[in-house]
């Protein structure tokens, strides 16, 4: 399976794609890679191409991968041409004939290269990983007796065992433009502990090394994704990051995993009301957010207690306040514009285009970043090489005229990076200016009935597959976008639950701190952070078995995410405002 001509090409263009897309991209373990293969590069898949190209763009060592891809992709002769001589290997899903998969792996193995696997088998949207499949862990088995030799492929071959190494994709928000994503690397595993039981005569001794191995791979890929047990828990947790972490860039990526699955955990906690009660309302939060088209970022400006103290009096944007709050971005973006004019008439060819890719897919949101980024891909075929023409047509007179015009080019497209993610985030905070606008000047008859709007969204349906690493009492769900309404019937009450949110969240985590309570946690964050674990379902070598959970003292999560940047303010002694019971809070609003 040798790398043809293309595979180079391709991964330069998907490091243009997903630079251009994700602000930034930060990867942590590269020292777990070794610096020498056969390896097999297990990874979470959460997002189509975009995976891959992430993947094949991250991996340390200048490693090349061979990924396993559906054999359907192939039936195109071009692009199964291409595909090819990029070094893919085909996957026959609808068979399961592995034969021509793990002959094409075992070759390059054979040659000390590395495999690009999907274990879960399919990109999907679901709050957690779903249910690896045993492909990985067969090929990296039956690899230890492709070596050993048989009659069929005479005699053992020269080589070293692969190890698998677990890779896993975390994104801030997989199909927003300019958000960021993070990679981490495990620890590679080696085929010594399972070797021996799968080279074994015993009857079923070679299933039960393989889910051993597909259990310990699925084990180290949760350890660095965010996993929450259904949608309300995912969304809650979300939320509060985004409250406790004003501007998403506060919250260092290098600890972006461990906060949300923090922050996942503790809304696990079903047996404590206040966390129960508020994660309803953060769930309520976003689920106006999503109606209105607004989000917690675009609502920046319009302020919250510095400490999210819920005894501090908030008042609401009255009328005048709204109107300067859309002058002053008005003004922000009119000075900005100028600066920004030329790469932005540019490239605003190539936003539509990749906006209209994703209204093509707008309910299958694993696939949303990938077909804006091919759209845009496409139309900046088009758009470059005429802005290079132009200015050729330009400078042709000089006697580096193209030299000139390709330089010109390159230039303003690096002015365009170096510009987009202030002028982007402007943008979104002006849109969000006029629509606080209209919804605050919007007299009160035309809102909409909170009660009657929370009937309406139902965001859920039901789909009970069983997740191995999940509690079996909680069933995960799939996601399906809830309605949107016009954003002026519902701006108050935005406004008034983000407030009550912000207070409410304040007030659980100083009750948390005050009363020290056990929390539910992940059993790999007990571990660390010096909680417990469950014993009775410790059971790790017992691949059926679900993780085991753990807890997490009350007052130590809040300080680890104090420690990160929440922006809770400083402890406070055992009278403030968190320890008194009863204590009422005043929400002002002045909409006249």
């Amino acid at each position: 399976m040798p790398f043809g001509a293309s595979h180079k090409p391709l991964v330069l263009l998907a490091h243009s794609a997903i630079t251009s897309f994700f602000r930034s991209i930060e990867v942590f373990g590269s020292e777990n890679v070794p610096t020498e293969g056969p390896i097999i590069f297990a990874c979470t898949h959460h997002n189509m191409a975009v995976d891959p190209a992430i993947l094949s763009n991250t991996i340390p060592h200048g490693h090349l991968l061979h990924y396993w891809v559906k054999d359907s992709l192939f039936k195109n002769p071009a692009v199964g041409a291409m595909l090819y001589n990029a070094g893919n290997i085909a996957v026959d899903r609808k068979n399961k004939d592995n034969q021509k998969l793990f002959r094409g792996t075992f070759e390059a193995l054979a040659l000390g290269e590395s495999i690009g696997v999907f274990p879960e088998g399919t990109s999907h949207t679901e709050p957690h990983m779903i249910p690896l499949k045993d492909g990985t862990s067969w090929a990296a088995l039956e690899y230890i007796r492709y070596l050993l030799g048989t009659e069929e492929n005479k005699g053992a071959k020269k080589g070293k065992r692969a190890v698998v190494v677990p890779v896993g994709l975390a994104y801030v928000d997989k199909a927003k433009y300019r958000s960021r994503v993070v990679v981490y690397y495990g620890e590679p595993i080696t085929m010594d502990e399972y070797a021996e039981q799968f080279l074994s005569e015993e009857e079923g001794a070679s299933r039960i090394a393989v889910k051993k191995l597909t259990r310990r791979i699925d084990l180290e890929m949760w350890r660095h994704t965010v996993n929450a047990p259904d949608w309300d828990t995912a969304f809650a947790a979300q939320m509060a990051r985004e409250l406790l972490w004003e501007k998403e860039s506060d919250l260092a990526l290098a600890n972006f995993v461990e906060v949300s699955q923090s922050l996942v955990d503790l809304f696990s906690t079903t047996s404590n009301e206040s966390i129960s009660s508020l994660k309803s309302l953060l769930v309520t939060y976003r689920q106006l957010l999503v109606s209105s088209r607004l989000s917690n970022a675009s609502l920046t400006d319009i302020p919250l207690p510095q400490t999210l103290d819920p005894n501090a009096k908030v008042s609401l944007p009255n009328r005048f306040s709204t109107l300067w709050l859309l002058i002053k971005d008005s003004l922000a973006a009119f000075v900005r514009l100028p600066v920004f004019f030329v790469p932005l008439i540019f490239h605003l060819p190539v936003y539509f285009v990749g906006t209209l890719g994703a209204t093509l897919v707008e309910d299958e949101l694993e696939t949303q970043a990938q077909m804006k980024i091919a759209f845009g891909l496409l139309l900046s075929f088009l758009t470059y090489p005429v802005m290079f023409f132009t200015f050729w047509a330009v400078f042709r007179q000089l006697p580096l005229g193209a030299a000139i015009a390709a330089g010109v080019v390159w230039l303003l497209g690096r002015y365009h990076a170096a510009l987009i993610d202030e002028n982007y985030e402007g943008m979104k905070r002006l849109v969000a200016a006029w629509r606080l606008l209209i919804g605050v000047w919007t007299p009160r008859r035309f809102e909409y009935s909170l009660s009657s709007f929370l009937a309406s969204s139902n965001n859920y349906a039901p789909n009970p597959p069983k997740i191995a690493g999940l509690p079996p009492q909680t069933p995960p769900e799939k996601y399906t976008k809830p309605k949107r309404l016009p954003s002026r019937v519902l701006v108050r009450h935005v406004l008034r639950t983000r407030v009550e949110a912000a207070r409410q969240l304040a007030r659980v985590l100083f009750e948390l701190e005050d009363k020290d309570p056990q929390v539910s946690a992940s059993f790999w964050l007990a571990t660390k952070y010096g909680g417990e674990v469950d014993r009775e379902r410790e059971a790790l070598e017992q691949w059926e078995e679900p993780f085991p959970r753990g807890v997490r003292s009350g007052r130590e999560v809040v300080g680890f995410l104090r420690s990160k940047g929440a922006r809770l303010g400083g402890a406070k002694d055992a009278g403030h405002w968190a320890a008194s019971s009863g204590a009422e809070t005043e929400l002002t609003e002045a909409e006249e």
